[in-house]
């Protein structure tokens, strides 16, 4: 079998893959468990930074930044999977004060293609214009306007990468990865 590369854009690679992190949690979970259940990924977003907050010694506010991207996180990939046939592995490594936080979905190429699209008009284009553009012209039904990942570039100091994978024609893997550094959030 021919097996394509992963398409990588952003700043996926500012922390290299074999550098040994000081601690790790990993989550695996069904997009379906998530979109039934709305509020487990505000639960689970909850958790992770309770859990990473002791590491930090991190104020109230700190914990509840952090639980605020990873919420953005897990929303956007369960709105973003293959509900039953998918799967949302979340990976956080933690090296020294840097958080790495991996979120890979499954999706489709329609999803995948038009995601794929949003995240290079971001680096091409002024975040903060294309906030309140986004919030001018979003209806209430749109929830695939982008707005969680603007409001994350805008109001906090999160570094992206993004993998695209391709399983088949129409299964991918997408990895959104945040790259966090706790002190200045």
């Amino acid at each position: 079998m021919n097996q394509k590369a992963p398409i990588i854009i952003g700043e996926y690679h500012i922390i290299p893959e074999n550098l040994p992190a000081d601690g790790q949690l990993r989550l695996i979970f069904q997009p379906i468990d998530m979109t039934t259940y709305w509020r487990r990924c505000g639960l689970t977003a909850n958790f992770v930074a309770g859990f990473y907050s002791y590491c930090y010694e991190a104020s109230e506010t700190k914990a509840n930044s952090l639980s605020t991207i990873i919420n953005e996180l897990l929303e956007n990939a369960s709105k973003f999977s293959k509900a039953r046939e998918g799967r949302i592995n979340v990976e956080l490594k933690q090296y020294g004060n840097l958080l790495r936080i991996d979120v890979l979905n499954v999706a489709s190429k329609t999803l995948r293609d038009s995601f794929e699209l949003f995240v290079n008009k971001l680096l091409s284009e002024n975040v903060e214009e294309m906030y309140f553009s986004t919030l001018e012209t979003k209806e209430d039904s749109d929830t695939k306007s982008g707005l969680g990942l603007l409001m994350m570039l805008k109001d906090y100091p999160v570094r992206f990468g993004y993998s695209f994978h391709e399983i088949d024609a129409d299964t991918h893997e997408i990895t959104v990865r945040a790259i966090i550094n706790v002190e200045e959030i």
